[in-house]
């Protein structure tokens, strides 16, 4: 919500379209998979999971190898790397030896190698995206995909790390499938629909697990939205949209309803009511798709604090969605 907006969150009301619901990493699977089905050439509807290897970050690790051209093994190797380095994002110390965040980033190395991959506008070791794209920029640099081991080496002088790190590689190469084969090789480097989408998603499923209060007004006056907020109904849609990189600034209601394209998306719709006691907003993401396989996302009084995250399936009816306009991201 704007900081001029009243403060309403979603109703509880009787649900008029029965919602498909999966919690925790194994509704991000679905979800990413649903979602990305043919949105792209760059294979993202190979999206799936590898035993062992959290499925959030699967795209994360493919779309980080093709940014920097790391061949068909980078996916793997960023993988293995993680597993070892911080146990998929588990312990991201810092390290006795002082190393940061998820992928371990000695602090001179970061300021080097380090990037802001998910559009946030920040260039932090402690979110996934931006250590494992740098991980990758900083392979790339040291060898990869020309010769793996001098790069691993590179980013730890132990043989004993690069012959680890070699060895889960190629065990999750032969497992998902050739989920981990890097298909999305030769992408351009700008974002795709689908990238754009498995960010939304990801950013969904971090600010959901954080359990954060609704906060009136949220962060408006700040752009790009802090990642914790405060949130209200427009602050917390803006802040997936920001993390997507669509560049648009922290918007209100008011806002959202003359942002984007008319009408619902693909994949991705933003429900606005911009005016009067009950104006809100909030998303619907896999819009246009079977209704079993909706997924909405906002603000709601159902969540703890009334804060953003998923929205329960017993929240939303039919006829209270349709007194929303419908709004949808370029491209989604």
């Amino acid at each position: 919500m704007g900081s001029g907006d009243s403060d309403n969150r979603l109703p509880v009301a009787l649900v008029g379209i029965p919602l498909g619901v999966l919690v925790g990493l194994v509704a991000l699977v679905v979800s990413v998979a649903l979602l990305f089905g043919g949105s792209s050439s760059c294979g993202a509807e190979t999206v799936g999971s590898v035993e062992g290897v959290p499925a959030r970050l699967v795209p994360i690790y493919r779309e980080a190898s093709a940014r920097y051209e790391l061949g068909a093994k980078g996916p793997a190797v960023l993988a293995a790397i993680n597993k070892i380095e911080t146990g998929f994002g588990a312990n991201t110390g810092p390290s006795s030896a002082g190393a940061l965040g998820w992928m371990q980033f000695m602090p001179a190395t970061w300021a080097a190698y380090g990037v802001d991959a998910n559009g946030d506008g920040r260039t932090d070791p402690a979110d996934p995206w931006d250590a494992i794209f740098a991980a990758a920029r900083y392979l790339r640099a040291s060898g990869a995909p020309k010769d793996w081991p001098a790069a691993i080496f590179a980013y730890n002088h132990a043989d004993w790390y690069v012959e680890d790190v070699l060895a889960d590689a190629r065990r999750f190469e032969g497992q998902g499938g050739g989920v981990l084969t890097a298909s999305l090789v030769g992408c351009a480097a700008a974002t795709t629909d689908s990238e754009a989408l498995a960010r939304m998603v990801a950013e969904a499923e971090r600010i959901d697990a954080l359990g954060l209060t609704y906060v009136y007004g949220g962060a408006h006056g700040q752009s790009p939205t802090p990642p914790d907020g405060p949130f209200d109904c427009s602050s917390a849609v803006s802040r997936l949209l920001q993390v997507a990189g669509f560049g648009n600034p922290t918007m209100t209601t008011v806002g959202l309803i003359d942002w984007g394209e008319a009408g619902r998306g693909r994949r991705v719709t933003i429900h606005v009511k911009p005016y009067g006691a009950d104006a809100h907003t909030f998303i619907e993401f896999n819009a246009g798709v079977t209704p079993s396989s909706r997924r909405y996302w906002g603000t709601s009084r159902t969540n703890p604090g009334g804060g953003p995250g998923w929205i329960a399936e017993d929240e939303l009816s039919a006829g209270y969605v349709a007194g929303f306009q419908p709004r949808h991201p370029p491209g989604l």
